[in-house]
């Protein structure tokens, strides 16, 4: 929020939680992401986010994130040696209902398309009979 000219308020939560980093890679480009923190200034103390972008923080979220795309060169090696713990898991589970639903859903869009494939033929047979 902004108030006046020049006046900034931040509200910030009483809880503190320290950001992890991941290194990411896409062809030659490596870039380091801060992700999970509550403070707007919580990247400060690292020595690849100083004095580069602003900690951002989508509406409605409770944490921040960061991105620094690094120079040509740099591997991000410093980026890795933050992180806590890098690796990613997936956590997406198959669900039986889901997959219920979702065959009895395309048993009904076949039954439909039979529906109008017959309808169709037994329109033309009625056509050409005449």
């Amino acid at each position: 929020m902004i108030f006046g000219r020049g006046t900034r308020l931040n509200v910030e939560l009483k809880l503190e939680v320290e950001p992890d980093y991941y290194k990411l890679v896409g062809g030659e480009t490596t870039a380091c992401l801060a992700t999970g923190f509550t403070r707007q200034n919580g990247t400060s103390n690292h020595t690849l986010f100083k004095d580069k972008t602003a900690a951002v923080r989508i509406e409605n979220d409770k944490v921040y994130n960061q991105v620094v795309v690094l120079p040509t060169g740099n591997n991000g090696d410093e980026c890795e040696t933050e992180s806590k713990d890098s690796s990613c898991e997936d956590s997406i589970k198959p669900d039986p209902k889901v997959n219920f639903v979702s065959v009895t859903v395309l048993c009904l869009r076949l039954l439909f398309i039979k529906t109008v494939v017959f309808n169709v033929l037994m329109t033309f047979r009625l056509w050409i009979s005449q």
